[in-house]
């Protein structure tokens, strides 16, 4: 018998090509992981992004390579350009989709016009994807209907992982993993965890969201020195890494861990954290963040207005943020904030504040040889999220349909979004297209040359 024939996608988030290359692209260590993992099969690796694909093209090759079986992630925002490749590949295949935004898309996949088998998998897909190829299933699916599966891969099942310092990683495969970042520092990224403990309204990874996932599982220290070592062994070139999920710092002994980790290395590191974090910890640990070589946390600010940030879950208290992200630049370490303008009716008086707690943030980092540097994109409800439910709710859109392409969002702006991505945001704040769009570019003004 002839070994199968399979194909894993890192899939696009454009229907045409990109043809830009910066630090917001990042190499998708999670279907990586999936196919170290099928590492005995016939094995090829498609990264759309990295690789600036269109859909024609990924369709080409899925149809010129005849694979027995296609793995592909899929997102919220992606939705539409992941059913297009399915429905245009016309020859007999296996569709095995994943991601953390299935648990609310399922059902819609389902409905796709394709004879294919398709096999969604919400949650772990490492320890299932081998056991479909083979037909060998230890445990039956969630929800089914004719050549359509769902399986939950939640604490309680065969397939869920629980320990992930056990999981491989092939860097080999991806094609841009070494990239020089903002500080033009050649880079790699790692990850340290998996499962998310907050709640945040916009975002499909919420906790509460996604209970069946089970508890927050970490890395052990020993296992990601591991990979620090050979990632010094194997690319020597390397001088950063940047940490990937939201944990890495998160309470006082993640901080002394992270000390313990990064001061046996040369590295530069950037991770995210979280304004509750940095409360967490006193300056003496902020100093030896900076002397083990920490040069820049990513922080989810998102608002300047104590009214947005209490409507979507995060910290409230201005007050609290800015005293918190002024101790991070007075050690000198730099910080991305992230901000999202367009919230469900805010109004110019948010945004306003928004716009002033950025720039006193920018003025204070010059005192102390650090920048405070942001990203700033329009809010989109991404479905599957409080937000969005609320939205369709308040819009008579029933709440398992994914309708964003029409009636969530009848208000485009065209001079904010980006014409080639495959949904339109939509204006749900108070104010109109003109004043959001020019508050967005005020906010990524004051970068002063950072991205």
């Amino acid at each position: 018998m002839s070994m199968k024939k399979i194909i894993v996608i890192n899939s696009p988030v454009f229907e045409e090509k990109d043809n830009k290359n910066n630090e917001d692209y990042l190499p998708p260590l999670g279907i990586g992981i999936i196919f170290s993992s099928l590492a005995q099969y016939n094995i090829e690796f498609i990264d759309s992004i990295a690789d600036d694909l269109s859909l024609t093209e990924i369709s080409s090759k899925i149809i010129s390579s005849i694979p027995d079986f296609i793995l592909i992630n899929i997102f919220t925002t992606n939705f539409l350009l992941v059913k297009k490749i399915v429905e245009q590949v016309n020859i007999k295949t296996h569709w095995i989709i994943g991601g953390i935004s299935t648990k609310s898309l399922y059902q819609e996949i389902f409905k796709w016009d394709t004879q294919n088998q398709i096999d969604v998998v919400y949650g772990d897909g490492e320890l299932i994807a081998s056991d479909i190829i083979n037909s060998s299933l230890k445990e039956p699916p969630f929800d089914q209907n004719t050549g359509r599966r769902y399986f939950v891969i939640g604490e309680t099942s065969h397939y869920y992982v629980k320990n992930i310092s056990n999981e491989k990683l092939n860097r080999e495969i991806f094609k841009n993993e070494q990239q020089n970042n903002v500080y033009n520092e050649l880079e790699i990224s790692i990850y340290t965890s998996r499962g998310c403990p907050y709640n945040c309204a916009y975002c499909v990874a919420a906790r509460s969201r996604n209970k069946e996932l089970g508890n927050i599982r970490r890395k052990k220290t020993q296992r990601i020195i591991e990979e620090l070592n050979d990632i010094r062994t194997n690319y020597p070139d390397v001088r950063a890494i940047r940490i990937l999920d939201d944990l890495f710092l998160s309470n006082k002994k993640s901080f002394e861990e992270a000390v313990l980790i990064f001061e046996k290395f040369s590295f530069n590191w950037r991770a995210m954290c979280h304004i509750k974090s940095i409360n967490s910890i006193e300056d003496d640990m902020l100093t030896k963040l900076k002397n083990c070589g920490c040069n820049e946390l990513f922080i989810g600010i998102e608002s300047g207005s104590p009214n947005i940030l209490k409507a979507i879950h995060k910290t409230d208290n201005t007050v609290t943020i800015l005293q918190s992200v002024k101790r991070v630049l007075k050690t000198s370490i730099n910080v991305k904030g992230y901000f999202i303008c367009g919230f469900p009716n805010e109004t110019i008086d948010d945004l306003e504040k928004t716009y002033n707690l950025a720039t006193e943030l920018v003025d204070f980092a010059k005192k102390y040889d650090s920048n405070f540097r942001n990203s700033t994109f329009q809010f989109r409800p991404y479905f599957g999220t409080e937000l969005y439910d609320k939205i369709a709710m308040n819009n008579g859109i029933p709440k398992n349909s994914i309708l964003y392409n029409t009636k969530i969002s009848s208000l485009i702006n065209d001079n904010i979004r980006d014409k080639s991505f495959n949904f339109d945001s939509g204006n749900y704040s108070s104010v109109s297209d003109d004043v959001l769009n020019s508050y967005i570019k005020k906010l990524n003004k004051l970068n002063d040359g950072l991205i």
